[in-house]
């Protein structure tokens, strides 16, 4: 079966859930079945325990060969050792899938895991089912009704994203979500005995509903063939990867985590740069990007206009702008003599780049300060930064009218500025200000805002999202 028919696998009409207990008792099996429900899987859910008895009014079916009629799906929160004969019903009962959360084969050191996983996976293309993991939380699908976590949005997005963790696959759906970021799909893949890095990599390149792919990347299976499959996507759509494992201790732990090899960090670093993926180094830096491609233009060149309030915000931006590898041009005289004409003094005030608008006086002189920087033919990108605690001699009842009032003049500039536009978030060190900047973050984001909360993160980012374009934009400026 080609990895591009994959699609069977998060729109299953019917899932079993084995290893599901009454509800007085915590196990697995129960919080999948009560993740599902409630993120309101359309079709039938059968919960499955050799005891048999009821769940949430639901009765629990000792076997899958009790269930009535047709299983498209399963999950597996069994032991191990429970595991081919499982696999076994499952093939007679006709099912296409089985995703084992049951860890405890290949990953571990006993030679009986691996020789438990080579069993199931036998089984299994004996019978024609394909098998998700085992050792992983499985698949998070919007459009499928499919999640392995309650709490996140039910809304679907363009962004993909391949995880040989659970963990990070969580954090990242967290992490984004709270960005006003939404997935596609997300595949928590573990051990990837059966479908793996590539597999996945090759569907979600086909998939239409995805047009951002992430992954975080342990190891591979083979080298060749996933490189392929990664020059092939990024042809067509973003690819961002976190590869991990590099060190000798982290390549340990990758093997004992989900089998993976992991392979030297420099090799990986020359090899992913040649087939046109982004890499990053966490999940942070990985919703950056994503923040980047979704909310911003594709800019025409490296040079950035920085502008907000706070010189010494100033100085920090320039240098960590120009560390990251971003141009920062001087503005014309003609246009520096208009920034100082709008302002009653150049007192406390900076109109170089950075520019510092400190007391912008006006929405008016504000609107027009940004009209006249993006006037400015080498300007390729706005950068406009809000620093929460750099305010001094006001009391917090005032930072709260002057932060409230630079983020209205922000969202006041929606569909105004043609050239893209990045907006930091910083220096929030006080619980109020922190609780104001993620308030603030959201209703920005919301308006089609790109948001970095730090000022590192933003230059990284933008950085590596300019670095994507002029690869494949052989006229780009310098």
């Amino acid at each position: 079966m080609e990895a591009f028919d994959l699609d069977f696998l998060f729109h299953p009409q019917s899932i079993a859930i084995a290893g599901v207990r009454d509800a007085s008792k915590f196990n697995a099996g129960l919080m999948f079945y009560k993740a599902l429900s409630g993120f309101g899987y359309p079709g039938r859910i059968y919960p499955l325990n050799p005891n048999g008895g009821e769940v949430m009014g639901q009765k629990i079916y000792t076997s899958l060969k009790e269930v009535p009629g047709q299983v498209d799906y399963v999950i597996s929160a069994v032991p191990s050792k429970s595991a081919p004969q499982l696999i076994t019903d499952a093939a007679a009962k006709g099912v296409k899938a089985l995703h084992f959360f049951t860890s405890g084969f290949g990953e571990i050191e006993n030679a009986n895991g691996k020789k438990l996983q080579e069993e199931i996976l036998r089984i299994a293309r004996q019978g024609g089912i394909r098998v998700v993991g085992p050792n992983c939380l499985g698949l998070y699908c919007p459009k499928g009704g499919l999640t392995f976590n309650p709490d996140v949005s039910k809304e679907s997005g363009p962004v993909g994203m391949i995880s040989q963790s659970g963990g990070n696959a969580s954090h990242a759906l967290a992490e984004g979500n709270s960005r006003g970021v939404r997935f596609s799909k997300v595949i928590s893949m573990g051990n990837g005995a059966d479908l793996n890095e590539s597999d996945y990599l090759e569907y979600l390149t086909n998939d239409p509903d995805t047009k951002i792919i992430t992954a975080y990347i342990e190891g591979i299976k083979n080298g060749p063939r996933f490189l392929k499959a990664v020059k092939n996507a990024a042809k067509i759509k973003p690819v961002i990867i976190f590869k991990v494992g590099g060190s000798e201790a982290g390549a340990e732990a990758a093997v004992s985590h989900t089998t993976a090899m992991a392979g030297s960090s420099h090799v990986w670093e020359g090899l992913l740069a040649q087939a046109g993926a982004i890499q990053v180094y966490s999940i942070e830096e990985m919703m950056d990007m994503v923040v980047a491609f979704l909310y911003m233009h594709p800019p025409e060149g490296k040079s950035s206009v920085i502008i907000g309030v706070g010189g010494g915000a100033s100085v920090i931006l320039a240098d960590e702008f120009s560390n990251a590898g971003l141009s920062l041009p001087k503005f014309s005289k003609e246009s520096r003599q208009k920034l100082i004409s709008l302002y009653s003094s150049e007192a406390g005030r900076i109109f170089k780049n950075p520019v510092d608008i400190n007391n912008f006086e006006s929405p008016e002189t504000f609107a027009e300060t940004i009209q006249i920087i993006e006037a400015e033919e080498r300007v390729h990108s706005l950068v406009v930064h809000i620093a929460f605690d750099h305010f001094g001699l006001v009391s917090e009842e005032d930072k709260d009218f002057m932060v409230g009032t630079y983020q209205s003049l922000i969202l006041s500039l929606k569909n105004k500025i043609k050239k893209p536009t990045a907006v930091i978030l910083h220096s929030f060190a006080g619980k109020k200000s922190r609780q104001m900047a993620f308030e603030i973050r959201d209703a920005l984001t919301k308006e089609g805002f790109a948001v970095f909360l730090s000022i590192r993160s933003a230059a990284v980012a933008l950085n590596r999202y300019v670095e994507h374009h002029r690869r494949l934009k052989p006229g780009f400026k310098a």
